[in-house]
């Protein structure tokens, strides 16, 4: 090979793997006078360069177009120090999914829609459960339409929270008249997870219904469910139905797609694109990823141990699920200015024994999971699995969790020196940023990172509990969560907090955020010990402004020169064994009720409720009941006046106009 096509390689469509369906740009100008790979071609010609010896800086340019990947491209040692790009200004788009045409004008449960023969289905060869039209998810449909059905009785009668079922006995009138049934999916939410299971049988004399994948946690407390993909609910635009049996696809098209002619269908054939593993100084940029499988069960706890069954979810935030990009035991890697969109499951997933790893200035949109998973191994594993150094920056995170509701903006499980900052995170249904991943007090890897000047809204939306803006857990010394903006987060029954330290929260620093509109707290710690909560400005809260559960034998938290700004609320929420105990320590804050013009709830307790009873009790050294005097409270601006008597109390102002993603 010529110098040149050793230091630069070329990627391009083809047809039949022979030849290139368009115009190739040669760097020589004179037309196609160089090789043309593929893309899992050009990564295996730079491991033979690389076993060679040659260590020169190779790029792979990507000519534009849409790239099928029906099986995953692996990259692999000897490939290191490469660029992965698009050639010039061009599109690149990698597609897990396969394009679906032939769309004619047909009539499904009685409905004028769209309908494809596919032939793979019906012989058995292709399945899928997940499809994306002109851009978007297309939806299941639901019985019933809105609201849920009851069970009568499970197969474990247990309230302990791992009490696992395989079957439970349904009401036959609910059930009896729904046809194909077995090709339904039936969901359920309860606590902090959401779970999805295919259906094994249904007796309809017994009213028995059998899940593929044993339930998570038991299904006594608040057992509701639904089903979906049920032919006979189909009529609303944007749904479709895969009536497998006789290998039809119905679509019912949005106003804007009346005719199969408006019409962009993909149904995926690939769980990811790419694999990376044992890798170094991989940087990809400038690339789209798109349409991988959602498909989903789960055999770990929540520790990653295997089990003997499936479930149909993890323990927690979809966890143990991969992306539509994978890389482990790699550094170096730069993921950068790309975009992903309908994807099955997580967008980006860091796996054991990464560091030094860059995914910076990203689009994740309309993803069934999170958008960017960090997962290593947890303390006790060897170190060579441990993640340090990773930065998340600048990515914005959206319409995620389309599928699995439980699913995380940005989860990092157990890693080190991380920085997660300048992320928009919006439209989820959990947590926008979750850190950590050892309960209680236990040796935790995960330490010193910072999680700062990220904007994180409308979280939650009333569909699951036990969740926040920012989730902390474990011991986890040296961790600073600073300048970030949160709102709007709705729990379900419980939860719904701006920022959790939950259980084991230990050696953090909270400062400098601004919280409000949440559905309880504005700062909620479960239990710990030596946090510092100073100088951040929390409003509105549903509940209490503060609260702390576990009472225990030490200080758990430092409440510093903060702003506590209720409308109706109590200021705190604990225990009076708390106090007892010294679980916290409030000095040098400045307290406010707008509802109230002067007076505050410190806490709803008999005998214990005023501003005056809480300095009789050794709490609010320093503090004083005040007007803040924000520049307009009610629309959320909280800058406050020259004038304002939280100077007093040592409040320092700071500035979080450019949290969330720089321009």
């Amino acid at each position: 090979m010529r110098f040149y096509e050793v230091s630069t390689l070329y990627v391009s469509c083809f047809d039949d793997g022979k030849k290139y369906n368009g115009y190739y740009p040669s760097p020589t100008g004179k037309g196609a006078d160089g090789p043309l790979f593929s893309l899992q071609e050009a990564i295996d010609c730079v491991a033979e360069i690389r076993g060679g010896g040659a260590l020169q800086p190779i790029v792979i340019k990507i000519i534009g177009g849409e790239y099928f990947i029906e099986s995953p491209v692996r990259i692999s040692s000897p490939v290191s120090n490469i660029i992965i790009e698009p050639y010039g200004d061009n599109t690149v788009v990698f597609n897990a999914g396969k394009r679906i045409d032939g769309f004619k004008k047909a009539v499904f449960n009685g409905k004028e829609c769209l309908g494809t023969y596919i032939e793979d289905v019906k012989t058995g060869k292709w399945n899928f459960t997940d499809l994306y039209v002109n851009g978007r998810r297309a939806d299941y449909t639901r019985y019933p339409e809105s609201g849920f059905l009851f069970k009568i009785s499970a197969e474990n009668p247990g309230e302990e929270l791992y009490d696992s079922s395989k079957w439970f006995i349904a009401d036959k009138n609910d059930l009896n008249e729904i046809e194909n049934i077995e090709d339904c999916i039936l969901s359920y939410c309860h606590y902090w997870i959401d779970e999805h299971s295919p259906i094994e049988s249904y007796d309809r004399e017994t009213g028995k219904l059998t899940m593929a994948y044993n339930s998570r946690f038991n299904i006594n407390h608040n057992f509701q469910y639904y089903l979906e993909n049920v032919p006979s609910m189909f009529g609303k635009p944007n749904q479709w139905y895969l009536d497998r049996k006789n290998g039809m696809l119905y679509y019912l098209p949005i106003s804007s797609e009346l005719t199969s002619g408006d019409l962009c269908v993909y149904a995926p054939v690939s769980d990811f694109i790419l694999g990376l593993s044992e890798v170094q100084s991989v940087r990809i940029k400038g690339i789209e990823f798109k349409n991988s499988r959602g498909d989903y069960s789960s055999n770990q706890d929540v520790f990653g141990n295997l089990q003997d069954k499936k479930y149909a979810s993890d323990a927690q935030g979809v966890s143990n699920a991969k992306g539509i990009v994978n890389f482990e035991r790699s550094s170096g890697i730069t993921i950068e200015d790309c975009c992903f969109s309908d994807f099955g499951l997580h967008g980006i997933n860091v796996g054991d024994g990464c560091r030094n790893i860059k995914i910076i200035g990203n689009t994740f949109s309309d993803g069934g999971a999170g958008g960017i998973k960090v997962d290593g191994g947890e303390y006790g594993r060897r170190p060579d699995t441990f993640i340090h150094n990773v930065e998340i920056s600048d990515n914005h995170i959206k319409r995620c969790g389309r599928r699995y509701f439980s699913a995380c903006g940005v989860l990092v499980k157990n890693a080190s020196e991380c920085k997660i900052i300048h992320n928009h995170i919006e439209d989820l249904f959990y947590t926008g940023i979750s850190v950590g991943w050892t309960w209680g007090y236990r040796p935790n890897v995960s330490r010193e990172n910072l999680i700062s000047k990220n904007h994180i809204h409308n979280i939650g939306q009333g569909m699951l509990s036990d969740m926040g803006g920012i989730y902390l857990l474990g011991a986890q010394p040296g961790t600073v969560v600073s300048y970030n903006l949160i709102h709007d987060v709705k729990s379900l029954e419980y939860g719904g907090w701006a920022i959790y330290n939950d259980e084991g929260s230990s050696g953090i620093v909270v400062e400098n955020n601004v919280c409000y509109n949440v559905s309880e707290n504005c700062y909620h710690m479960n239990y710990g010990t030596s946090n510092l909560i100073r100088n951040n400005i929390f409003a509105f809260a549903g509940k209490e402004i503060l609260r702390v559960t576990k009472p225990e034998k030490h200080l758990s938290n430092f409440y510093e020169n903060n702003i506590l700004y209720s409308s109706g609320v109590p200021i705190h929420r604990f225990e009076l064994l708390q106090l007892e105990e010294m679980n916290f320590f409030c000095r040098g804050n400045i307290l406010f009720d707008s509802s109230r013009k002067g007076d505050i709830l410190y806490i709803d307790a008999d005998g214990f409720r005023s501003f005056s009873d809480a300095r009789e009790k050794g709490l609010e050294e320093g503090s004083i009941v005040a007007d803040p005097l924000f520049s307009d409270a009610d629309g959320y601006n909280f800058s406050i006046s020259k004038d304002s008597p939280a100077f007093d109390i040592g409040f320092k102002p700071f500035d979080i106009s450019d949290a969330g993603v720089r321009k």
